[in-house]
């Protein structure tokens, strides 16, 4: 998360943004403070048994907490397996004409992911 933060802030100007999809999820965890993003995410409480209200109300925190630079949505198990998403995180770059035109599953691999961003936005 803090590297998407990181390049979605570098490339907004440029008409670049993330939308940050998620899933509802029973367990999890929440940052047990407001901090700059990597300290929050390094103090965090284990969360279980949640259920739809309590999950919708822990992504509520954890955006006011976290302070991403931007918004998640909440997909169904349907629309998930209609992007063939197997495994958290699924990144997808979808192009000026709105094909998808990269895919990454995991994260730890931004220079590559900012080098085909710079690409998508070059283009014409």
């Amino acid at each position: 998360m803090p590297g998407l933060h990181a390049i979605n802030n570098k490339f907004s100007k440029q008409g670049f943004s993330v939308l940050g999809v998620t899933k509802f999820f029973a367990n999890g965890s929440q940052a047990t403070e407001a901090d700059d993003m990597k300290a929050a995410l390094a103090k965090t409480t284990p969360l279980k048994d949640m259920d739809a209200k309590t999950f919708d109300e822990h992504l509520k925190t954890f955006h006011a907490r976290v302070k991403p630079s931007y918004p998640f949505v909440v997909a169904s198990e349907d629309e998930l397996k209609s992007y063939k998403v197997a495994a958290f995180p699924t990144l997808f770059l979808i192009d000026k004409a709105g094909n998808v035109a990269y895919v990454q599953v995991g994260g730890g691999r931004d220079r590559a992911l900012e080098a085909v961003i710079e690409r998508l936005l070059q283009a014409k």
